[in-house]
Order: C-alpha cells, then sequence, then structure tokens
C-alpha cells in the first residue's frame, strides 16, 4: 500500500496518509467547492488501509479553516477510522489548534461526542 499525498492548495488541504508509520495528517484550509473530489481518494485509501491498519493509527489534524461541506466529510472520515478498534487496534485523533479559536475546539468536542472517541485538543502557536 502507497502513502497518499496531495499538496496543500489555498482551497483544499494538505495530506499526508503513511501505512507504514499508521499516522494520518490533514492540515490547512478546505473551502473548495467540490470537496468530493478531495474525499473520493481519501475515502478509498482509508478503505485499503482499514483491512490492515497499524498497531496505533494517528489522525493529526491542523485545519485553519473548513467549510460545513467539508465538516460532515471529515465527520464520515473520523466515524469510519475507528473501526480500527474493533481490531483490537488503538486510535490516537489529535487535533490542533489556535489557543483563541474557540471553534476549533467546539468542532471537536462535537464530532468526539458524536463519535465516541477521545480527541485530544492540542494548542499551538
Amino acid at each position: 500500500m502507497d502513502e497518499l499525498i496531495m499538496v496543500e492548495t489555498t482551497e483544499s488541504p494538505g495530506i499526508h496518509f503513511n501505512p507504514v508509520t499508521g499516522v494520518l495528517k490533514i492540515s490547512g484550509r478546505a473551502i473548495a467547492n467540490d470537496i468530493n473530489v478531495l474525499y473520493k481518494p481519501l475515502d478509498a485509501w482509508l478503505d485499503e488501509y482499514l483491512q490492515q491498519p497499524q498497531e496505533i493509527t494517528t489522525i493529526e489534524l491542523r485545519l485553519d479553516y473548513v467549510n460545513s461541506m467539508f465538516n460532515k466529510l471529515l465527520f464520515v472520515f473520523l466515524e469510519k477510522s475507528k473501526s480500527v478498534t474493533a481490531k483490537k487496534k488503538k486510535l490516537v485523533i489529535k487535533w490542533f489548534h489556535l489557543p483563541e479559536d474557540e471553534d476549533s475546539v467546539e468542532d471537536a468536542n462535537r464530532i468526539s461526542k458524536i463519535i465516541n472517541v477521545q480527541i485530544d485538543k492540542i494548542e499551538y502557536e
């Protein structure tokens, strides 16, 4: 299985999913109108990865801004990712946010509650 790397643009986040380390990183802005163009390769990659996930899967989110469409797709992505726990594997979700970004923290808390998975909120400068 290959890494999935997508370069960040002004409208789409950067993606770096590494199947060997189990680290899945999404960073930047997600404001593109057709977010499905971005999400389809992520979803296909995740389906393949979930067949044989690492002992620990770490999802690192460092999103400056997301539109409501991407927020919904992110929810679906995280919900699907938690299936690693059914295989007795560990899932760690790290949600990086600026100290003053209360909306981001609220998003993380809301998603965490809905999917019933802990999300570690980490401030960065």
